[in-house]
């Protein structure tokens, strides 16, 4: 079977070895002999006019009717030997091993199961002759008409492997079944990919593995044109990167990482839900391959190709967890389920930048509900200390404060509150939804601080600290009383109090005729007592409900004219009784005489 021809790159050489015997020295030939299997690298005789058209004859005869014996003339002065073997040369070791041929016979010396593919004839044998038995005489074309495959072969024979045409016929040449019709094929897809750069030539290669034709089940083949897309991968068309795609198994490990950023680019801008897709596995080694590719991408690059379709985001930020950190990429995202992001863990700096990238409530709210909105309470909390904080950022309380237990640890826990914060948390909720069932109330612990802060509450976070006293959740309410009466009523009284801050404490007090309402300090008053009185409150917290002695007077007299109202003043009286500094005890002094007037 002359397996060990598979091995020699340049058989002709092996004709080196032959010799004309001489009886002077037959010693000789009882020495082995031997050569290089890869003995190739002398360079070929140059071929004349004489020699191109009869090799050019011979090579269109062989390989256009691949089935039939062809004959051809000794042509004095071509060297019929060498160009043959120069045909030899250029086979495969497949064909190489199956091609017969002989350069001197007179007659055709096939037999049954082992038919001659090549007989040279004797220049003055009759074309009669070589046509006799089914024999085809070798034919040349003119150079206009010679076909691409056919110029490939002849370039290559002056030049061998010049352009790596026997490295291709070797490899895709193991990888199918043909003989010497797979000849024109192979050549022209050679053709279509050795160093063209034109995207025709390379759909021809293309087409050629997506048809029915020879070459689409070789690997080999699909090999060779992923390797010629890669190698120029940044000018590659849709045509190319689909079958890039459609080949990925074929793109190594090695070659991956040496075209990674180029080829990644490329299909990330033609394919990035396909490539998306493919990064949740059809198969492991799919998914393994897309994960490569993913790698290659800049984070930059990742963003400006982001897709509408849904993401897997757990997979992609596997890849690039940078992203994490980058406003542009909670941006880009869409959130529908807290389990996208699973149990990535988020620094501070990435909460930030989930702060400042989101603009979408669907994915506002999701995202709250997977951080947690404590934490995003306190990131808040922290940004507003910044000199850069924007109150933009506060869009994001109104998803916070659905969890209101969340709430009350939040206003519970920070030690210097944040005015913008916690007006922006008050716009959002009732004042009786944060709940209060031991210790002080949040809220009272949270203006108290702000008060200490600024000297004073905005009248609005007054409103509402007092508003929340008259409600049923709160356990400070006279503390929150004697924190805002004085201050509202003094707004009230100047007409400083604006509508909506007002209506949130009207909804809270008795109703009064229409003609009595615009009378609020007088309202404000009454509910005061009412509360103080009625409930039984701390009696030492209504010691300084108002430090204006003219409004103090006032609200006694509001207190007294509820039913336990007298012996409530009293209580207070009394709680003053071991006072030592003079304003409490001047307090006292003016309870008493109060009292004592009353009776």
């Amino acid at each position: 079977e002359y397996a060990d021809l598979a091995t020699v790159i340049a058989p002709s050489r092996l004709a080196r070895l032959f010799s004309r015997p001489e009886s002077s020295s037959w010693s000789i030939y009882g020495v082995p002999t031997s050569m290089s299997v890869l003995d190739c690298d002398e360079p070929e005789p140059g071929l004349s006019l004489q020699d191109e058209k009869w090799l050019s004859a011979v090579l269109n005869t062989l390989y256009e009717s691949p089935r039939e014996r062809v004959a051809a003339k000794r042509d004095f002065p071509v060297s019929v030997e060498a160009l043959t073997l120069r045909i030899w040369d250029q086979q495969w070791p497949r064909l190489r091993r199956s091609f017969r041929f002989c350069t001197l016979t007179t007659k055709d010396r096939s037999m049954p199961g082992a038919v001659f593919d090549l007989q040279v004839l004797p220049s003055n044998e009759s074309s009669g002759r070589m046509r006799h038995a089914g024999v085809l005489e070798a034919t040349s074309s003119s150079d206009a008409s010679q076909p691409d495959w056919l110029r490939t072969l002849l370039e290559d024979a002056r030049q061998p492997n010049l352009d790596g045409l026997r490295d291709t016929l070797r490899m895709l040449g193991a990888d199918i079944l043909g003989g010497r019709e797979a000849m024109s094929t192979l050549c022209a897809f050679h053709r279509a990919i050795s160093g063209s750069t034109s995207p025709s030539d390379l759909h021809q290669a293309i087409a050629m593995l997506d048809g029915q034709g020879l070459l689409s089940r070789s690997d080999v083949a699909r090999t060779l044109v992923v390797e010629h897309i890669l190698s120029a991968v940044g000018d590659a068309d849709a045509i190319a990167v689909t079958f890039l795609w459609n080949n990925w198994r074929f793109i190594d490990t090695q070659r991956l990482r040496n075209s990674g950023a180029k080829l990644a680019t490329t299909l990330w801008r033609v394919f990035p839900e396909r490539l998306l897709a493919a990064l949740r596995g059809d198969t492991p080694e799919k998914a393994s391959w897309a994960a490569g590719i993913i790698n290659s991408l800049k984070a930059k690059e990742l963003l400006e190709g982001w897709p509408d379709a849904d993401v897997p985001l757990r997979f992609v930020l596997a890849c690039h967890p940078e992203l994490l950190d980058m406003p542009a990429f909670w941006n880009r995202i869409e959130l529908r389920s807290p389990n996208d992001l699973g149990d990535i863990k988020l620094s501070d700096v990435g909460v930030g930048a989930l702060i400042d990238g989101m603009d979408r409530s669907s994915t506002m709210s999701v995202a709250v509900q997977w951080l947690g909105p404590l934490r995003l309470l306190d990131a808040l909390h922290a940004r507003s200390q910044c000199t850069d904080w924007t109150p933009e950022d506060l869009r994001w309380v109104a998803y916070c404060v659905k969890d209101t237990a969340v709430v009350a640890e939040f206003l519970s826990q920070v030690q210097a509150p944040s005015m913008q914060v916690v007006q922006a948390l008050a716009s959002q909720l009732d004042p009786d939804t944060v709940p209060n069932q031991y210790g002080d109330d949040p809220w009272f612990t949270t203006l108290l601080k702000l008060r200490e802060a600024h000297g004073s509450l905005p009248p609005s976070l007054a409103a509402f600290g007092f508003a929340r006293a008259l409600g049923w959740s709160s356990r400070s309410v006279a503390e929150l009383l004697q924190m805002s009466f004085e201050q509202l009523h003094g707004a009230v009284s100047n007409s400083a109090l604006d509508d909506e801050a007002w209506q949130l404490i009207e909804r809270r007090l008795p109703w009064v005729p229409e003609d009595r309402r615009w009378n609020r300090g007088e309202r404000l008053r009454k509910i005061v007592a009412e509360v103080f009185v009625g409930r039984q409150l701390w009696p030492r917290a209504f010691v300084w409900m108002a430090e204006d002695t003219d409004l103090y007077i006032a609200l006694m007299k509001e207190a007294v004219e509820r039913w336990g109202g007298k012996r409530f003043l009293k209580s207070v009286e009394e709680s003053l009784e071991d006072a030592q500094d003079l304003p409490t005890q001047a307090r006292r002094e003016l309870i008493h005489r109060f009292l004592r007037r009353g009776r």
